[in-house]
């Protein structure tokens, strides 16, 4: 049922950007000081949650019809993954997420957004690789192992 197997993933993935972004808050507030707030800006949970629920949907439908995937395939598909949620969420989810918050475009500064952005998602490739690889990688043994239990 490949339907469950999408559904799973936009789960997943809604479940993922939060405790993503909260990470991120909390360890981002300890580098620079100090924790003020407990749940840190909200507009980085607007700006995450729309890419990760989307790629793990989408990949939940592909790992559904995939028996063995490779650790090279599936590294492949971290780095593209990775990539494309950092862009996402550094560019365009940035902008929405701050307009979202703050109520308008006035306050943001859209042309550095979209650059700095997209510097980001190439120059944080190294951290946000292995990170969806960990992530993707324990969502394929979930959707896996869930797809067993179905056929048996």
């Amino acid at each position: 049922m490949q339907i469950f197997s999408w559904l799973k993933g936009l789960v997943f993935g809604a479940v993922c950007s939060i405790v993503t972004a909260f990470l991120f808050m909390l360890i981002g507030q300890s580098w620079a000081g100090g924790v003020t707030s407990f749940w840190g800006e909200s507009w980085l949970y607007f700006s995450v949650i729309i890419p990760f629920a989307i790629m793990f949907a989408v990949l939940g439908g592909y790992f559904h019809h995939r028996k063995d995937l490779s650790n090279k395939k599936l590294w492949l598909i971290s780095l593209i993954c990775a990539f494309l949620v950092t862009l996402y969420s550094g560019t365009i989810g940035a902008i929405f997420g701050e307009t979202i918050v703050r109520g308008g475009m006035e306050t943001i500064n859209i042309d550095d957004t979209l650059v700095w952005g997209t510097i980001y998602a190439f120059v944080l490739l190294p951290l946000t690789t292995p990170f969806a690889r960990l992530l993707i990688g324990f969502f394929y043994q979930l959707i896996r192992r869930s797809s067993k239990t179905l056929k048996t």
